[in-house]
């Protein structure tokens, strides 16, 4: 009997931080990529967030410690990643663009892999470095920031065969329809939530005449 492997078909991280094009060229004309691997890095992700909330040195951590939100967190990871994923398929939808969501998952949790990494490293880093050399955590982070940033430029713009201005349409695009999904989620609760209201207060009131 033959088990299979969910992380067959990966990318060697490294060479993908390395090699960008070649590697997201792979994602979309070989089939290259393993969803399960992009699962992991986004729960990497979330962990890493964690972890800097509550483990970063008392020198740079303003946090309550003990007010530890994890719903909020997974918020500004996974759902944050979720939200990028289907505003830049919808986008891509509409702009023609040839990536599919499957890849637009990959592309992305390949992309964010510096930025997860510098978390860690300054989290570690805030341990044992003093307050004066809190400038370095600084500059690991923007340099970070700006990888992972030019990694989904890069991939984003292969798998969807975008131009770079169209890409950059593309991406501001992305983030117009986040804010517009954030939108209608906030309204569907609101009206969910008074609707819910307004039929439990006429079951009180059946209840109380009858």
């Amino acid at each position: 009997m033959t088990l299979h492997n969910p992380f067959r078909g990966g990318i060697n991280l490294i060479q993908c931080l390395l090699h960008p094009f070649n590697s997201f060229y792979a994602i979309k004309e070989e089939g290259k990529g393993s969803l399960a691997q992009a699962g992991l890095i986004v729960l990497v992700f979330f962990f890493a967030a964690v972890l800097k909330r509550q483990n970063t040195g008392y020198a740079f951590n303003d946090n309550d410690l003990s007010e530890l939100n994890i719903w909020l967190i997974g918020a500004k990871t996974v759902l944050l990643f979720a939200l990028w994923v289907v505003g830049n398929w919808a986008v891509a939808t509409w702009m023609d663009g040839e990536g599919k969501a499957v890849q637009i998952i990959i592309v992305s949790a390949y992309a964010i892999v510096p930025y997860v990494t510098a978390v860690i490293l300054s989290t570690w880093l805030s341990n044992v470095l003093l307050a004066e050399e809190g400038v370095f955590l600084q500059y690991l982070t923007v340099v970070a920031t700006l990888w992972s940033g030019m990694l989904m430029l890069i991939g984003l713009q292969t798998i969807h065969d975008y131009g770079f201005v169209r890409n950059l349409q593309s991406l501001a695009l992305t983030l117009a329809a986040m804010g517009i999904i954030v939108f209608l989620g906030v309204l569907f609760y609101t009206l969910f939530q008074q609707a819910y209201v307004f039929i439990y207060s006429i079951y009180n009131e059946l209840l109380f005449r009858y």
